[in-house]
C-alpha cells in the first residue's frame, strides 16, 4: 500500500507541476496512477488533503537535512557544508518537485490549498542560526547568526533556480563548500563571536 502512496504521490506532483492544481481532476490522476478512486481515497481524504500531503512530503528532504545538522557532533563549517550538499543532491535527484514548489510558491493559483510556506522557511532559517550561535566558542565571525543564515539561504536559492533554469552543474559540493567560505570565512584576532555586536570606538 506504500507503493501505491508514493506512486499516487508522485503523479500528482508531475500533474500538478504541468497542468496546476485546479487543472487536475481525483479522475485523471487516479488513470495516471493506475489506480482506483477507492485506493486512493484509502491514502487520501481528498484532493486537497493530497496537494497538502505532497508539500510535507516535499518539504521532509529538508527537514532530514536540518535533523542531522542539528545532531551532528562535527565542526560547525563541516555541518553547513554537508547540510548545503544534502539540500543540493535532493534537487539533483527531483528537480520536479522542486519546480512544482517554486510554481506554487511565485505564481499560485486562487484555488489551491493553503500551505505554510513562510513557517518552512523560518524553520529552517532558525535551525541554521542556532546552530551558528551555539558554535561561537569554536568559530569567530562578524555578523550575527540570522543574517548569516538568511544570507545562506539565499545564495542556495539562486544557485537552485540557476540550476533549475539552465541546467548548469551549480549543485555541487564544491560549491556548496564555497559557499560556507563566503559566509563563514577564516578571520584573524579581530573577530567578534557569532551573536556579538562589535562597540563603536
Amino acid at each position: 500500500m506504500k507503493h501505491a502512496r508514493n506512486t499516487i504521490l508522485d503523479v500528482a506532483m508531475k500533474l500538478f507541476a504541468k497542468k496546476g492544481y485546479a487543472g487536475c481532476s481525483i479522475r485523471e490522476i487516479c488513470e495516471a496512477a493506475g489506480v482506483t478512486k477507492p485506493v486512493l481515497y484509502y491514502h487520501f481524504q481528498n484532493k486537497e488533503h493530497l496537494y497538502q500531503e505532497l508539500m510535507l512530503d516535499i518539504f521532509s528532504h529538508t527537514r532530514k537535512n536540518l535533523m542531522r545538522l542539528e545532531k551532528s557532533t562535527a565542526p560547525i563549517r563541516e555541518r553547513l557544508k554537508q547540510f548545503v550538499t544534502a539540500e543540493y543532491l535532493d534537487t539533483r535527484r527531483d528537480p520536479e518537485s522542486v519546480r512544482l514548489l517554486f510554481r506554487m510558491m511565485f505564481s499560485p493559483e486562487e484555488s489551491y490549498p493553503y500551505f505554510n510556506y513562510v513557517e518552512e522557511f523560518q524553520r529552517e532559517r532558525k535551525i541554521i542560526a542556532d546552530c551558528l550561535h551555539k558554535s561561537d566558542e569554536d568559530s569567530k565571525h562578524n555578523a550575527d547568526p540570522d543574517l548569516i543564515a538568511t544570507a545562506m539561504m539565499g545564495t542556495m536559492l539562486i544557485q537552485i533556480l540557476e540550476f533549475l533554469f539552465t541546467g548548469k552543474k551549480t549543485l555541487t559540493q564544491r560549491n556548496a563548500q564555497k559557499l560556507i567560505d563566503v559566509y563563514l570565512p577564516s578571520i584573524g584576532s579581530n573577530s567578534i563571536p557569532i551573536g556579538k555586536k562589535r562597540g563603536r570606538p
